[in-house]
Formats: C-alpha cells, structure tokens, sequence
C-alpha cells in the first residue's frame, strides 16, 4: 500500500487526466434494451438492418411507369398504350408491384389528350431509370449504427426504420457516490445547529445518468478512519468508479486521503489548480477513487474536469476540451495562493464577432455554480488579465447555446 506521502502534488490537470486514463480498466458487458430507452446509450456492436428498405422497386416521382422492353417492342410509340395493361400512373415513393414495369418517366415528360397516353416527351429514355430498387435506402446486414456510437433521437428513427426494436447496448457503468462529514446531515432531515446539508450528491447523480452512467448513493459516512477505510472497500467492491466528496482537505477531520492510501494507493493528492485543490486520485481494489472537496464550487468543477472524462472513458467515448476567443469585461488578477480557474459568463454582443466574457463573483448564495458557462485559467505568478484583452476560454457547454 502507498502512504500518502508518495502521492503526488499539486498535479497539473492534463497530466492527471493521463494519470487517471492509466487506471481505467473497465471492460463493459452488453445488455438489450427495448428501442425507446436506446437513446444516449453506447452501441455494443454494429447494429444491422433486419430489413430492405424499400423491400420493392418504387417509383421515384410522380409520373408513368412501364416495361423497357414492351417500349421497345413498340417502336417507342405509346399512343396506344392503355393505363393499366402497358403502363401505371406511379407517385413518388410509391410500390410498383408489376415485376416487368422497370423504368419511369415523370408526368411532366408526357403528352396526354382527352385521358389518353399520346407520347413520352423524353428522347433519352433508358432502362430502370427514376425507379428506385429493393434496399436503396437501407439493405438487410447493412450497419445502421456503428460499435461505439452514442445513440441519439435520430438513431432511433433508422433503427426503426431497419426493424431494430431490441438494441445491443453497453451496461451503464456504476459510479459510487459517498458523502462525508460530522457535520452533513440529509436535505430530508430539518439540520441542528451547525449542521450543513449534503446537496453535493444530487447534483453528481444527475450527472452521472447525464453522461451515461447510474449512480449508486451511500449514505453520509463519519469523519472516522475505521468507517472510511469500510466504505472505500466496499464502494469499490460494487462500483465502477467511486467518488467521496468531503474530507479530503488538511483540518485534523480530514481523513480522506489517509484512509484512501490504508486501502488502495493514492497516486495524487492534490491539483495545480483552486478551487478543488484538494483533490485526490487513488486505485481500490482495480477501482478508480476519486476524492474532491467539499464545498460546491470545488466539488462541481472538479467533477466535471477529472470525474467525466473517466466516466465517459467507461463508456468509449471521447472527452474533447473546446475553446473559444472572448474579450474580457473586467480584470481578472491572479489568485494570492495558487493557480486558479475563474468561472466565466461568456455572452454575445449584437455586430461582434468575438463573445465576451464576464468573470462570475462568488455570490452569498454560489449562484456562479450554475450560471457560468466557461472557465479561465490564471496562474499565481502570472500578471492576470486586463479588462478588454482576449483571452482563451474554456466552453462548459456548447457554443450554440451561448
């Protein structure tokens, strides 16, 4: 077992993310799922058609449809040809069960008097044109939805389409969610004096099935090295991925990381970065652990920064990090402690190209947890940011929603 003490510090967060991507070992097991609930779930395999789509030749416009051969025989001469024994009037789309009618002329390519065919305006006509053949659109075996796809609203429609009502999927990978703390109490519970409630776990189980996973809740644990060392244990026992949240700071409380290294070997014990300085990375048992702190605004970014890309890693799915240009409205001066990452309001300006940013203050009530949408990173030993500079911002959401 390592002791903490061998755990690196204040790791950058690039290189933790390569740390933790080291350490997920997950290998996932398939599980059908009826077609509706398929959405925002991982393809297993590559997911076939049961069907041809059309599964006969069709017209592909409005028009006539005929045999190339009886035209032949005809000296190409319709006039008289009678609807219904030498040809079909044919709609877009539309089925043309007559096996030898094999090509199709639009209506606006013929001559008609009195409801009587005169001639095909088209001097050249070929075989099988403007007919559409048996699995055009989609073929028996074809791939509708490759190995690996995430599996969105459209998707359901093609698999519809392919007569695909059972649909191989990953099984969602568990993530084990464990609050700590003397002094948590639940929301369901009216909180004594100097209580706090735990609000970290609604809002990280909701996450969790945001990004395709099920989250598996713990009940609050004490500040207590035998009470953590047991959770840890059996957290990594039953899920994928662990995340406890509290604990993990310097107070004589703080036992987190101790309690991590007794039982498994911690590999980082804190980020280059505030807030969530504290965060810690330890394997359980083959398990990721995750170890962030307590108060929201540490816990939320860390979460997402270091717990997703695990999560989505589960999954097989890519973790991509975008940024955008944006003109600072106010200076932004380096953290006194250590490097650290500004929660952003990015906004648009009506006739500028560039969005700009608005640095989100730490409100009485924390409201910047859920109303930024971009992140800036500035170093300690840094100058900082001047009001009307451009600067490289981090999107938390996509850039079509700003």
């Amino acid at each position: 077992m390592s002791m903490t003490g061998s755990a690196r510090m204040n790791m950058p967060r690039l290189e933790a993310l390569e740390e933790i991507g080291k350490h997920i070992k997950y290998r996932p097991i398939e599980e059908i799922v009826p077609l509706p609930d398929a959405v925002k779930r991982v393809a297993a395999r590559d997911i076939v058609s049961r069907l041809n789509v059309p599964d006969v030749k069709c017209s592909r416009w409005d028009g006539i449809c005929f045999s190339w051969q009886h035209y032949l025989d005809s000296g190409r001469d319709v006039s008289s040809w009678q609807a219904e024994v030498d040809y079909i009037f044919s709609n877009t789309g539309i089925p043309v069960f007559q096996q030898a009618f094999d090509t199709m002329v639009m209506i606006e390519k013929t001559t008609f008097h009195e409801n009587q065919l005169i001639s095909i305006d088209q001097k050249d006509v070929v075989q099988g044109q403007q007919m559409i053949p048996v699995g055009e659109r989609m073929a028996i075996g074809e791939i509708i939805v490759a190995k690996g796809t995430l599996i969105t609203p459209s998707h359901l429609n093609l698999l519809a389409t392919g007569g695909v009502i059972q649909v191989p999927v990953l099984k969602k990978p568990i993530v084990a969610l464990l609050p700590s703390g003397n002094e948590l109490v639940s929301c369901y519970n009216t909180p004594a004096p100097g209580q706090t409630i735990e609000s970290n776990t609604f809002s990280m189980a909701a996450k969790v099935r945001q990004w395709g996973g099920k989250e598996l809740l713990f009940p609050i644990a004490r500040d207590e090295h035998a009470v953590l060392r047991s959770r840890l244990k059996e957290a990594a026992a039953k899920a994928d991925i662990v995340v406890i949240c509290g604990g993990s700071g310097r107070g004589r409380f703080d036992l987190l990381q101790e309690a991590a290294s007794d039982v498994g070997e911690l590999y980082f014990s804190s980020v280059e970065h505030g807030p969530g300085k504290r965060t810690c990375f330890s394997l359980i048992d083959g398990t990721p652990v995750f170890g962030l702190v307590g108060p929201p605004g540490g816990e939320e970014m860390t979460f997402d920064f270091y717990v997703r890309p695990a999560l989505l890693a589960c999954l097989g799915q890519p973790y991509r990090v975008t940024e955008v240009q944006a003109v600072l409205d106010e200076d932004i001066a380096p953290h006194h402690r250590t490097d650290f990452i500004y929660t952003i309001g990015l906004y648009r300006v009506p006739g500028e190209k560039l969005l700009h940013a608005r640095p989100l203050p730490h409100s009485r009530l924390d409201r910047s947890i859920a109303e930024h949408n971009g992140y800036l990173f500035v170093h300690q030993k840094g100058p900082g940011h001047k009001k009307g500079e451009t600067v490289m911002v981090e999107l938390r959401t996509g850039h079509e929603n700003i």
